[in-house]
């Protein structure tokens, strides 16, 4: 019989004490923490001025340090900066929160997330093919979190939706991506694809170019969007990133690679068919081509129609307050986090589920 080490069963039984206790709440005080202040906009708050919680966001790292510290969970997103450090902080507290790691790259930097997942209370993984990664025997794998729209509140994209239904567009390409050092692929893709089609708006931007785009106003960028059709998605490792949403916010036919593991437990079959998401034949400039042509007839054919079914259904339940109440929820009796199972196939993986 596999043995947990006393150290880790130690732990364990720490984060299920603390979950017990919240189990026990009828109020629960939530922070969300981020080190990436620039991807929320300032309206934020708007999306939760009803909810069962009390909700305090920040990205001041001295807000650990508070003497009034009191939540019962901490949503720190993890961003491969500071996030071991915070969750060390919040670990040795007076009032311990429950420590809810939510890994927005754990499809990259294995060694990185893990030390921080090994700390936190609970690991929520935005990329749930890369979730084994982070298993380890002194931390609880929590469900699937994936990525969502962080740039617009749902208050403000559903006030810009007629704006975003009679935008005109173009029939040229869409898509930015970041040149990760780790992206080769993807990067050689894209630079085939621009030799063939200069014309088309499909690039890629210094990671210090990032603050850039940010500098825009949430209108702008969102208008920008919403001046094309049709945006290609190519992951940097099969994740699903934010400009999948983005993309369907404001009303354009994402393309998507034939391989997206992650993508069938996001979004059903039956919304990838009628919103529509269009898939590439095949991870090549022509594959990005054919899907571009279809995608083009697609959005042509319906419309206006069209435009508002995608927006609605990405405002409406990929917001970053759908996966904060769907965090939030699972700390509630008789839902998934509550019960517990311990999987001994791929060494000691104790799972939320």
């Amino acid at each position: 019989m596999t043995m947990i080490p006393k150290l880790f069963q130690e732990k364990i039984d720490g984060s299920l004490g603390k979950l017990k206790a919240i189990l026990e709440r009828v109020e629960l005080k939530i922070l969300f923490f981020t080190e990436n202040k620039f991807l929320f906009p300032n309206d934020f708050d708007e999306d939760f001025r009803e909810h069962y919680y009390k909700l305090e966001i920040s990205s001041d790292g001295s807000i650990f340090d508070d003497q009034n510290f009191d939540f019962d969970v901490v949503i720190l997103c993890g961003h491969l900066k500071s996030e071991e450090i915070f969750s060390w902080k919040l670990q040795n507290m007076p009032r311990q929160p429950f420590v809810a790691l939510w890994t927005w790259d754990n499809h990259h930097e294995p060694i990185l997330n893990n030390r921080a997942a090994m700390i936190a209370d609970a690991v929520f993984p935005a990329h749930w093919f890369a979730h084994e990664d982070m298993a380890n025997a002194a931390t609880l794998i929590a469900p699937h979190l994936p990525l969502c729209i962080t740039q617009w509140s749902s208050v403000f994209l559903a006030s810009m939706e007629e704006k975003i239904a009679s935008a005109g567009r173009c029939d040229k390409l869409y898509g930015g991506f970041f040149n990760h050092v780790d992206a080769k692929e993807r990067n050689g893709l894209i630079a085939s694809y621009r030799d063939r089609y200069p014309d088309d708006h499909v690039f890629t931007l210094g990671l210090d170019k990032r603050s850039a785009y940010f500098s825009f106003s949430q209108e702008q960028r969102l208008l920008d969007w919403a001046s094309y059709k049709v945006s290609v998605i190519l992951p940097l490792k099969n994740d699903i990133s934010q400009r999948l949403f983005d993309a369907l916010a404001c009303g354009l036919i994402p393309i998507v690679p034939p391989e997206f593991p992650d993508l069938d437990l996001v979004i059903p079959h039956h919304d990838q068919h009628s919103l529509p998401i269009v898939r590439m034949e095949n991870y090549s400039v022509d594959g990005i081509a054919d899907a571009h042509t279809r995608a083009l007839t697609l959005f042509d054919r319906d419309g206006k129609q069209g435009v508002v079914r995608r927006h609605r259904f990405a405002r409406d339940n990929h917001g970053l307050r759908n996966r904060i109440d769907r965090l939030v929820s699972l700390f509630r009796p008789g839902t998934a986090i509550s019960r517990v199972w311990i999987d001994f196939e791929r060494g000691i993986h104790i799972y939320l589920t």
